[in-house]
């Protein structure tokens, strides 16, 4: 027979024989390596003990140090498999036979001290003359090494290639002695190629290098093409499907081989969640097992030998540490202070401890080559307390010192185990002589695995020779040695005896911890004399007290929850729970199941929704005061009267129908129908009607020229001639539109008649009675004449009404005259007294217009300052009139910007830089600028507007804005700067402190002092220098200065955050500093919280950092315009009427309510806006207010307080003028006949305040806050760092990045207004003044509130009128005395102010000759 075949029949005949008869064992492998033993017949049975019968070796097969060529290894037959490497070294063994190991998998690798490479077999420095591993088919992982064997013969015929699977792997042969090799005897004939030793048996068996090429690198049976074994196959096989084969390259799972062990959990798509798999296996080494060995941990699938460093063992699995995890350590050492440390939280000890004398006394490290090392200090015994988590070591515990306070080894309480895997002297695993010692104390040490007991020669130490030893000790293979310890007497007197609930096993130490058993009862590691001394413990099985379940109370009567006597919270069945489950409920401590309708839990036990009932339900029926009544199961039809409707996802968060989202409710039907299938009452949605139908409505009752049809329940419309009917035709008429015709002709009102348009022939006259319809008569109507006598007396009593309503006119109009000419002299004094005014002509508006669509260069003479407003860089803001030349004196409102006298002409330059800019723009949603003034004092002149900052505004009114007032806003701001882009003008300073309110229904943008007007061919502006707002610039602003209309797009998405966010602070808390560097990190500005994510992704457009992928102004306008036709489906605000599901809650503002309740329409803005020649929009115009010019602050405040009506003054009337215009001309008239003085203290008051900001929380001036760290600020130069790009920023003390240093600003002052008490001369004028005329309060400088002044704006949320001051003293103090203002109140609108500190004295403005005001 062919030699190929035979080998094939073998090898399947091999494989067959394997998989039969042998009982599986395991074996834990070895880990030595080629260490020498200590005890070498120790060694031998050591060896014994393990591998017998053992089939698998998980781990190393170690043959190491077998000197007596006698030595049996037969019980190495029936291994199979070596997951780590195979070591044979040292052995003088003639023959090492391992005639059924078939694969050596590599996991663990021998590597020689002075090579590289790592062996899976490993043959060195042996004596034996072979090595027979005759079924030895595959090597998956390691090379092979055949070193410097004296007598080994046969090994050198292997072909290796056949057996190493691992590509990387090869195989090393050295012989390096002198003598030559022994001659080997040849293979038996019938071996194909080499063998392992003499005889056929150990012929080497191939199924890799014999096979066709189509298999690759994989096994075969045969060497034909279809006979290649299964890619997972290790080792050749005995056909071609994964169960034919001899051993698995991965893992075996009932006769499978198989690429991954079953999964323990599996995923289900229908719950979305993960189950057990009950299939589920755990890979252990390369088999699939239903459950781990003993000695091995559950762990992700897979048996394990020792947990990961995150997680513990625990009831043979490794589950994550609740704190820190047990920690193994390296010993093999001495004890002592230099290492002491190291050994804390320890739990297992690998190798052995010494504790000597050395230990407590310290001592000088001294090298083999007699070298001095570092030197150990002394060391208390109570620094060995680190070893109180030890509960392993897997060495030797030596101790051998004395000091006075080392008395026990109580340190080591916790020790259970000691392997003995290294022992010390005389054999012995726990070795204690000649110490301080007087009782061991290791209460929980209860096993010794291998090893003696030496305890000897220590003087003090009691009760350790009554221990017995045996239970502790299971190997008896060396004797137990224990003398010359402690007198028992002297143990007596010491009181060092057990404690009488200990057994006669003896015990560790006094007490009854310490007892190695016990007599009675044992509650862990106490011995009771029953269970009934304590609380909270049962009594269980081996006298054994155990404690109760956590959630037990007082007692219990077995384990578990099920056995308590009481319960600690609450009881659940049978069971104590520490809550109840969701469907159940509390009551009286006891858990009981909700209704069968209710989910998510419950409160109660009936079947509602809210308390004492359900948390939620699937179905509910709904009353008419939008409250569940029943719940219902998720299939239970809505009852007649009801309809189905679906709770949608923004149904509000207060609201009780929160829970019943995405549920259904069944909701009452209109009360006209019977049955719907939605709510109101036509019949789309009513199918039947509750009483009557008419046309495509139900309706209560049928209407007058109606009459009900009882049959089908139809309202029929009456005859054209009938006024009302009581059925079809004319007959059934209860009145007529013309005429009655009676039948017979006779009148009466028990006669039938009926309606007609005109009458017959036969009866053609027509009778108009008083009190009934007309009718045909056959007989003309007589008509009485009424006599001189009467009519007199009619005369006579028109003339009288006449006469008594003239009178009544009379005298009301002359009340209402005096009425309103005592207002306007209350409020002349008034204005006087805040403004400084004594001359100054009236506004009053005229019917000729200006034509101001140009900008016009105007004299001095036209214009008369008032007030001061505010600062800016360039000079002060003044109040005042701008009195037209020539055109019949028109009088317009204007804010007065005036440059200051120490400006140089570069901010001249700028000045009329600015004027030109803003002059360039001509749009209903940013400010208009009428003139500009070319004098010595340079000035602008600018719409006033009173309502301030669109900041302050939302802040103030935030419970008031609905959601399409919101999405107009931004609308209008993204059309206005969408007009700047199309004029190439950059404003660089667009925020919501720069958006003023003229009305609630319009905004404005304003503060063009930054902007520059672009070159027609230039795409971006750098700045030379200038403060920069950063939280809201984009990032190319603030690394290279760079500025375009796309990073006004990005200040655009800050400003719409504000607004949506009711005035949020963008950023906040954060330095601006840590701007940049948060901005390349990619973080954002958080979605507000009532934007939906449509809204949120177009801010997020804004906001990316390639400038040009950001919209244009165009597009964004068309989102939110867009936007604003559906509102509520992109903001989610509670209350708001676009809601899409009120959930029958009452019916919120419309906004013409909120715009109403918000504010009334402002005359004197909209007189202003007159002159302007603004032209129409169809959108909302934008309110203005103070806008900041060149760097200014903006100064439009919004009132602190507002009232929806004025308070009325003593007389009754009004504080209100009703025409600013009047009233201004009566100020100066009545100013000229008053002395042009005030108080002395009101005088030359000056004030030094740092800085100003003002667009904030109050009408309060802001002191000290140019530490804002939203903008940047002149001083040093700091780095930034975005990310890996560090930036040198100008930065100043408080980190606000400034301009360049070249670009230097000097120091101003300006004045504030001191407290002052003397005030009596002028107390009736004040009390007047502050009743009748609070002029634009937002403009008031200083830290005053205004006096209650209503803006337009009066708050919804508080109709009380204050009381007025109790005295004129009170007065003044309001509006002279600065409130105090903490830090934590002060406003942070990051609004920043170059200003100037500027003086200023409150004294009377005087004429020059040429008429203008100074």
């Amino acid at each position: 027979m062919d030699k190929t075949k035979i080998v094939w029949i073998i090898l399947a005949l091999n494989g067959v024989f394997l998989t039969q008869g042998i009982e599986e064992r395991v074996c834990i492998g070895t880990n030595g390596r080629m260490s020498v033993p200590s005890n070498k017949d120790h060694h031998y049975r050591n060896l014994k003990d393990r591998f017998t019968n053992c089939t698998y070796v998980d781990g190393n097969l170690e043959l190491t140090w077998l000197r007596d060529d006698n030595l049996d290894l037969s019980f190495l037959q029936y291994i199979r498999e070596v997951t780590g490497y195979v070591l044979i070294s040292h052995v003088d063994i003639k023959r090492i036979v391992l005639p059924r190991l078939q694969i050596i998998r590599g996991r663990t690798l021998f590597k020689m001290s002075k090579e590289n490479e790592e062996y899976a077999l490993a043959i060195t420095l042996n004596q034996m003359y072979t090595v027979e591993l005759p079924a030895l088919r595959d090597i998956l992982k390691g090379s092979v090494g055949i070193m410097n064997n004296y007598n080994l013969c046969h090994i050198k015929s292997i072909d290796w290639k056949e057996i190493i699977s691992d590509p990387k792997a090869k195989e090393v042969y050295a012989y390096n002695f002198t003598a030559g090799e022994r001659e080997c005897p040849p293979c038996h004939r019938d071996c194909y190629r080499g063998c392992w030793g003499e005889g056929k048996e150990n012929c080497q068996l191939f199924s890799k290098t014999t096979c066709s090429p189509q298999c690759a690198d994989g096994r075969c049976f045969g060497p034909k093409p279809r006979e290649c074994c299964h890619l997972f196959c290790a080792g050749g096989c005995t056909g071609p499907t994964k169960s034919d084969c001899i051993a698995c390259r991965n893992f075996y799972d009932d006769g499978v081989c198989t690429s991954d062990c079953p999964p323990m959990q599996i995923y289900n798509p229908g719950t979305y969640s993960w189950e057990v798999n009950p299939s589920g296996k755990y890979a252990y080494g390369a088999t699939c097992v239903k459950k781990c060995p003993e000695h091995l941990l559950k762990d992700n699938g897979a048996c394990v030998r020792s947990c990961p460093a995150n997680k513990k063992a625990q009831d043979g699995e490794c589950v994550l540490c609740d704190g820190p995890c047990p920690k193994t350590c390296i010993g093999d050492t001495i004890v002592h202070s230099g290492n002491i440390d190291s050994f804390k939280g320890c739990t297992v000890i690998e190798g052995y401890l010494n504790i000597l004398e050395n230990t407590f006394n310290g001592f000088q490290q001294v090298f083999p080559n007699y070298t001095f090392g570092e030197r150990y200090e002394k060391m208390h015994p109570n620094r060995l307390s680190v070893f109180n988590t030890l509960k392993e070591i897997t060495g030797y515990l030596n101790v051998q010192a004395s000091h006075p306070d080392f008395k026990s080894l109580s340190y080591f309480r916790n020790l259970e185990v000691i392997h003995g895997r290294a022992l010390h002297e005389y054999s012995s695993s726990l070795y204690i002589v000649k110490t301080s010692l007087e009782t061991l104390e290791l209460r929980s040490l209860n096993k010794i695995n291998m090893g003696s007991v030496a305890i000897l020669e220590n003087k003090n130490l009691c009760l350790a020779d009554g221990l017995n030893w045996d239970k502790i000790r299971k190997s008896k293979e060396h004797s137990l040695m224990l003398s010359n310890n402690g007198e028992t007497r002297s143990c007596e007197a010491r009181g060092l005896v057990c404690d009488p609930q200990c057994s006669r096993d003896g015990c560790w130490g006094p007490g009854p911890e310490q007892c190695l058993s016990c007599a009675y009862y044992k509650l862990g590691n106490k011995c009771l004399q029953d269970c009934r001394v304590q609380s909270r413990i049962y009594e269980a099985d081996n006298r054994e007290c155990k404690p109760c379940h956590e959630q037990c109370g007082h007692s219990c009567v077995g384990p578990g929850s099920d056995n308590c006597t009481t319960c600690k919270n609450f009881k659940d069945g049978p069971f104590c729970v520490e809550k109840c489950p969701t469907n159940k409920y509390v009551e009286n401590g006891v858990c009981k199941p909700c209704h069968s309708t209710c989910v998510d839990g419950c409160t109660g036990p009936f079947n509602t929704l809210g308390a004492n009932g359900c948390n939620s339900c699937e179905r509910a029926i709904m009353n008419e005061n939008a409250t569940v009544d029943v719940c219902l199961h998720i299939n239970d039809p809505c009852p007649e009267g009801y309809f189905v409707e679906w709770v949608g996802p923004q149904v509000q968060e207060e609201s009780h129908l929160k829970s019943m989202t995405g549920k259904a409710i069944c909701r009452k039907c209109h009360p006209r129908c019977k049955r719907c299938n939605g709510y109101g009452f036509h019949v789309n949605v009513c199918q039947e009607c509750t009483n009557f139908k008419k046309g495509e409505l139900c309706e209560d009752e049928c209407m007058t020229d109606y009459y009900p049809d009882i049959a089908t329940h139809v309202c029929i419309a009456c005859n054209p001639e009938c006024r009302g009917c009581k059925g079809p035709g004319p007959d059934n008429c209860i009145g007529c539109q013309n005429y009655r015709l009676y039948d017979d002709g006779y009148i009466d009102p028990n006669n039938t008649f009926r309606c007609v348009s005109s009458c017959p022939p036969e009866f053609p006259h027509r009778i108009y009675p008083e009190r009934s319809d007309a009718y045909c008569s056959d007989k003309p109507q007589s008509i009485p004449l009424m006599s001189s006598k009467n009519s007199t007396y009619v005369a006579i009593s028109i003339c009288f009404v006449v006469g008594v309503v003239v009178v009544i006119l009379v005298i009301g109009a002359l009340c209402y005259c005096q009425k309103k000419e005592k207002i306007k002299e209350n409020a002349l004094k008034m204005s006087m007294a805040l403004t400084g005014i004594d001359d100054n002509e009236p506004l009053r508006p005229s019917n000729v217009q200006p034509n101001v669509a140009q900008l016009r260069i105007i004299k001095d003479t036209e214009i008369r300052k008032g007030s001061t407003l505010g600062y800016g860089a360039f000079g002060v803001v003044y109040k005042g009139v701008w009195a037209i030349d020539g055109e019949n004196s028109t009088k317009i409102p204007v804010a007065i910007k005036v440059l200051r006298n120490d400006t140089t002409a570069n901010n001249s330059k700028e000045f009329l830089s600015e004027a030109y800019i803003m002059a360039s723009v001509d749009h209903p949603n940013l400010l208009k600028l009428l003139a500009v003034c070319m004098t010595s004092q340079m000035m602008l002149i600018t719409q006033l507007m009173p309502l301030g900052c669109l900041l302050d505004f939302v802040r103030k009114n935030h419970d008031k804005i609905g959601s399409k007032t919101l999405l107009n806003w931004c609308t209008q701001i993204a059309r206005g700067m969408a007009y700047l882009e199309e004029k190439r003008l950059v404003h660089r300073d667009l925020a919501a402190r720069n958006v003023l309110v003229q009305k609630p229904s319009c905004v404005k943008i304003t503060d063009f002092g930054l902007a520059k007007l672009l070159d027609i061919d230039e795409e971006e502006y750098r700045a030379a220098g200038g403060k920069m707002p950063i939280k809201w610039l984009a990032l190319e602003c603030i690394q290279h200065r760079i500025f375009t209309h796309k990073s006004d797009v990005w200040a655009f998405g800050v400003t719409v955050w504000e607004l949506l966010t009711f005035g949020g602070r963008p950023y906040d808390n954060v330095p601006a500093r840590d701007v940049p560097e948060l901005l390349e990190k990619g973080e954002r500005l958080p979605q507000p919280h009532i934007a939906t994510i449509e809204v949120y992704m177009v801010m997020i457009k804004c906001w990316m950092l390639d400038a040009e992928t950001r919209p244009c102004f165009k597009e964004l306008e068309d989102e939110f315009s867009k936007m604003a036709l559906d509102p509520g489906r992109y903001l989610i605000i509670p209350g708001d009427k676009f809601l899409r599901f009120q959930g029958g809650l009452s019916t919120p503002m419309s906004d013409r309510d909120i715009v109403l309740s918000l504010a009334s329409e402002n005359t004197e803005s909209s007189e202003m806006d007159d002159y302007m020649h603004q032209p129409k929009s169809r959108m909302p115009l934008h309110s203005t207010g103070m806008t900041s010019l060149s760097g200014m602050t903006s100064i439009s405040p919004t009132p602190d307080r507002y009232r929806a009506t004025a308070p009325p003054t003593p007389d009754g009337s009004s504080i209100y003028p009703s025409s600013q215009n009047q009233f201004n001309h009566k100020l100066l008239r009545h100013s000229q006949g008053m002395p042009c003085h005030f108080h002395p203290s009101l005088q030359g008051t000056q004030s030094d305040i740092s800085s100003i900001k003002y667009c904030g929380d109050s009408l309060k001036l802001r002191e000290s806050d140019m530490g804002s760290d939203e903008y940047d600020s002149s001083g040093k130069s700091q780095q930034a760092q975005i990310g890996n790009l560090k930036l040198e920023l100008p930065v100043d003390e408080d980190d606000y990045l400034m301009p360049s240093p070249q670009h230097t600003q000097t120091t101003s002052t300006y004045l504030d207004l001191k407290n002052t008490t003397d005030h009596a001369s002028n107390a009736n004028l004040y009390t007047d003044l502050f009743k009748n005329n609070i002029d634009n309060p937002e403009y008031l400088m200083g830290n005053e509130s205004p006096i209650e002044q209503t803006v337009g704006l009066p708050d919804v949320s508080d109709f009380v009128v204050p009381p007025s001051p109790s005295s004129v003293s009170d007065v003044v103090k309001a509006v002279y005395l600065p409130p105090h203002k903490a830090s934590e109140e002060e406003s942070d609108h990051e609004c920043y102010n170059d200003v100037d500190r500027l003086r200023r004295e409150l004294q009377p403005l005087q004429k020059c000759k040429d008429g203008a005001i100074v």
